[in-house]
């Protein structure tokens, strides 16, 4: 049997037998954790809900951790989580009752407790809400500060585009 390829094959991409015989490119590797997406000043002292846009440019992800840090005082009293819809709607990904009292200072950083729907689901539009063409996962509290707080709360994972 001999193998043709149809095209060139990017490197740090992987082959792909697109027929018997047949190699193409197919596609980059998710090779590490990156940033995907962030929300800097965070509002603490609030209930409302706060998008975190997906780029365009990523279609489909799998998130690894949801990072929160630079908190501008500590946060002694903020409660609440993650969603994959407005108005805590959705399948939560974070659970409401995640606590933020381990960030005390600006350089204090913490991992939010991703639930099993967020740390097993492969995130696209066919289960994250859409606002203006972006998907979005959903930051509210369930309990504000009660004072002026804010944070910056990245989302860590894989593109899967």
């Amino acid at each position: 049997m001999s193998v043709q390829q149809s095209g060139l094959i990017t490197p740090g991409h992987v082959a792909l037998f697109a027929t018997t015989g047949v190699i193409e490119d197919g596609g980059a590797l998710p090779t590490a954790d990156r940033v995907i997406a962030s929300l800097r000043s965070a509002n603490f002292n609030t209930t409302n809900d706060q998008p975190i846009a997906i780029p365009a440019r990523i279609s489909a992800f799998v998130l690894t951790g949801i990072i929160i840090t630079k908190a501008s005082i500590s946060l002694t009293t903020a409660v609440g989580g993650f969603y994959s819809a407005a108005s805590k709607g959705g399948t939560p990904i974070v659970a409401a009752s995640e606590i933020y009292t381990g960030l005390t200072t600006t350089s204090a950083l913490m991992r939010a407790a991703l639930t099993s729907f967020g740390q097993n689901t492969r995130f696209s539009t066919a289960n994250l809400s859409m606002i203006g063409g972006y998907m979005d996962i959903w930051f509210s509290l369930t309990t504000p500060q009660g004072v002026a707080a804010t944070a910056d709360i990245y989302l860590v994972g894989l593109d899967l585009s």
